[in-house]
């Protein structure tokens, strides 16, 4: 009975310390990605050359959310094109969308990012979260502005505010996510996006703060449902109905 024990107490501690390692190694990723990553060639996925295109593009650019958009619910007029990439930040964003040359008369995007941004932010020491989230609005402007500058009407996402986390979230999670996302859409709304943008402010369609999106609308923390894409694409195709938008 008592070498039964030892081993079960060993075999505690070692999945203990994997538990410890793989988390580290986690946070240790996520912190390394707020500087960015070695550029992609991939920009959008399933989508033939924008000179064959037959109708005006919505390119969806960004996280997660824009890979997982349900595409087909957008305006029809307009040809949705999937430019996401799982967990990807702001860093790596720039990275993959140095130029929106690709765009043509009449084309959208639509930017969606930040909240991986806020992940790795929330393991980075407190004194960097200013400038973190500063960052991060910044490359969302830049991003707009480099799509506006080449022909595209932009519509930019503020960053989804956390849900709560599912069970098997909560060893990672870090509530200084809240933090990051409050910070980072002050900055958003704060600065002057010019003509030919526009910003859609995610807390306030789904009826949140800049801290916490209600739980209706999300699942496992951080990603929409059904639902709250619904009520985004709605705004975005209400928008889209707009000729002349007054931005």
């Amino acid at each position: 009975m008592r070498w039964r024990l030892v081993l079960l107490g060993v075999c505690a501690a070692a999945l203990g310390g994997l538990f410890v390692v793989g988390r580290d190694a986690w946070v240790a990723r996520k912190l390394a990605y707020l500087d960015g990553f070695d550029p992609s060639v991939i920009k959008c996925f399933g989508a033939e050359p924008a000179s064959e295109a037959q109708r005006p593009r919505l390119y969806l650019v960004g996280d997660a959310a824009a890979e997982e958009w349900p595409r087909h619910t957008l305006d029809a007029r307009y040809e949705a094109v999937d430019c996401g990439m799982h967990g990807e930040t702001t860093a790596q964003l720039v990275s993959r969308f140095d130029r929106f040359d690709f765009l043509r008369p009449g084309d959208v995007v639509v930017l969606t990012s930040g909240v991986y941004d806020a992940v790795g932010a929330s393991f980075a020491p407190p004194e960097r979260m200013d400038a973190l989230a500063e960052k991060t609005a910044d490359r969302l402007f830049r991003l707009a502005r480099l799509a506006r500058d080449h022909g595209g009407r932009v519509m930019v996402l503020t960053v989804t505010p956390p849900f709560q986390p599912e069970l098997l979230r909560r060893p990672f999670w870090n509530e200084r996510i809240r933090e990051f996302t409050q910070k980072t859409n002050a900055a958003l709304r704060s600065l002057d996006w010019g003509p030919g943008i526009e910003l859609i402010d995610v807390a306030r369609l789904l009826g949140g703060d800049d801290r916490t999106t209600p739980d209706i609308w999300g699942r496992n923390g951080l990603k929409l449902n059904a639902q709250g894409f619904g009520v985004l694409t709605d705004e975005i195709n209400r928008r889209l109905a707009i000729e002349n938008p007054s931005q």
